[in-house]
């Protein structure tokens, strides 16, 4: 897929998707937290959201390999971070720089499924931080 201007919709709504589902554990009770963790509920809502992806707007939508591709990036972004703690700052980087050049290629729905999910991720990573310091 490739864009003739940088899209916006990529960029923003996983990004925006992720920060609300990781500041949602911290305004309501009623939301799981197994052994202490605050990522396992916004992460598994972001997982169960990521067939959305099948809807959004061409030239991206209508794809199963964008879901795929999406699912991929998050569990690789998050796994990680279970084990090395800074790896939260490796993955919005990684993101960030993606943010930059995916739009201008002919990349697979694949491929630019794992730019939303890395985008989706980073939201988590970010809204975490804002809602364990802000709320």
């Amino acid at each position: 897929m490739k864009w003739d201007e940088p899209p916006l919709w990529p960029v923003v709504i996983p990004n925006l998707v992720g920060f609300a589902a990781a500041c949602m554990p911290h305004l309501f009770d009623g939301i799981p937290r197994p052994w202490g963790w605050v990522f396992p509920a916004p992460f598994m809502g972001l997982v169960l959201l990521s067939p959305m992806l099948y809807f959004s707007p061409k030239p991206a939508g209508g794809r199963i390999d964008l879901i795929i591709g999406a699912n991929v990036a998050m569990v690789l972004a998050i796994v990680p971070q279970l084990i090395f703690k800074p790896w939260f700052i490796v993955v919005i980087l990684f993101w960030v720089f993606q943010s930059m050049y995916v739009w201008r290629h002919n990349y697979p729905a694949f491929r630019v499924g794992t730019w939303l999910g890395l985008g989706a991720v980073s939201g988590l990573f970010i809204g975490d931080f804002f809602a364990h310091f802000i709320l």
